[in-house]
């Protein structure tokens, strides 16, 4: 985490912060959009977020990296509607290292075009932080819109999608005094482009997407012991206010489908990610003096590249879908070992089933 006093080269300040390590860990009290929000000075809580944005990069929900269809779905989701409006409710119950979620996707299609609307709920989700990962139980995740266009000729299919992702989620869930969001905090825009070819023995499918991500806002208070003119100990208030962006994300996923069964198939494939750094601003003032401190956006620490191989196994029955994929990264390039340490043996497992 970047610590911004050390970069204060006043001596006053320096005072505040011996004292803050002499008196141990504090709670502090913050403020978002109007919501109490307590959080320590010390371990990290924000800056830590933004330097390792695990949650972000490996959640299915927030990435659409791992996308590959089941059986059932690729019957369903493949194909164009026939002239009439198409209604279409399913729903969705995920895995992975970082979050369990049920997903209630909703969907209304004529001819070509497609309006679909996923609205996530978190089972649980887990922040990564310097001691170790911290989880929260229960909360709504940003819901997302999609207006797509399909195209298919023959055994050829395509579409074009835009998505828009609204930060309904929490982005300030606090578990144990350490923030565990819901949410990016942001308004976030996907453009993605699928491609799938089905031959009788064998499906190709190609995914590649572009998250472009919005600003997050975060007012927090802290509560500072601080000595005044006459050395007497007093409590003030430190306000912090931070703008931040994780990093923009280019992704391309493709697998091969072998249908081993009429029940069964067999993926194999790849994924490249590549995200942006991201960006980090913050300012600083103080309830007992005029002191403002005000540091210019920088980046963060969420550049990557990489390159993973996976493998999924798929089953359907009763038109429910079992999808379980597995990814072992062969490539990682990043300047933040946080972030590389995270991109190790993952996997995910989802099952769906669409209601009607």
């Amino acid at each position: 985490m970047r610590n911004y006093v050390n970069r204060l080269n006043m001596s006053n300040f320096f005072k505040r912060f011996s004292l803050l390590l002499a008196l141990g860990c504090l709670l502090s009290v913050g403020y978002v959009q109007a919501q109490e929000l307590n959080i320590t000075v010390y371990p990290e809580n924000v800056e830590t977020l933004q330097d390792n944005p695990e949650g972000f990069l490996e959640d299915p929900l927030v990435n659409g990296g791992i996308n590959v269809p089941g059986n059932s779905e690729t019957e369903n989701n493949f194909k164009l509607s026939e002239g009439n409006v198409q209604f279409g409710v399913s729903a969705e119950v995920g895995f992975s290292p970082m979050s369990k979620y049920l997903n209630i996707p909703l969907s209304v299609g004529y001819k070509g075009f497609s309006l679909a609307v996923n609205v996530p709920f978190y089972i649980q989700r887990k922040a990564k932080y310097s001691h170790g990962y911290v989880s929260a139980y229960g909360g709504l995740g940003d819901v997302s819109a999609s207006l797509s266009y399909k195209l298919q000729k023959q055994s050829i299919f395509e579409a074009i999608s835009f998505t828009t992702s609204f930060p309904t989620g929490n982005k300030n869930r606090m578990s144990k005094g350490y923030i565990v969001p819901m949410g990016t905090g942001s308004f976030d825009f996907i453009f993605s482009n699928t491609f799938q070819y089905r031959h009788t023995h064998f499906r190709i499918y190609n995914n590649i997407s572009y998250r472009l991500s919005g600003k997050c806002k975060r007012d927090i208070k802290l509560a500072v012991p601080y000595y005044d003119e006459d050395t007497v100990l007093r409590s003030g208030n430190e306000m912090i206010n931070y703008v931040t962006s994780n990093g923009n994300l280019l992704s391309c996923n493709t697998s091969f489908d072998y249908p081993a069964f009429s029940w069964m198939s067999v993926h194999a494939g790849f994924a490249v990610m590549n995200s942006s750094a991201g960006t980090l601003y913050h300012k600083h003032t103080f309830s007992w003096n005029d002191d403002v401190y005000e540091f210019p956006t920088e980046k963060a620490n969420q550049a990557y590249t990489s390159i993973e191989v996976r493998g999924a196994i798929a089953f359907s029955y009763w038109g429910i879908d079992l999808m379980c994929v597995v990814a072992q990264p062969v490539y990682v390039y990043t300047q933040n070992q946080n972030i590389k340490d995270s991109q190790k043996f993952n996997f995910y497992i989802r099952l769906s089933k669409k209601i009607f």
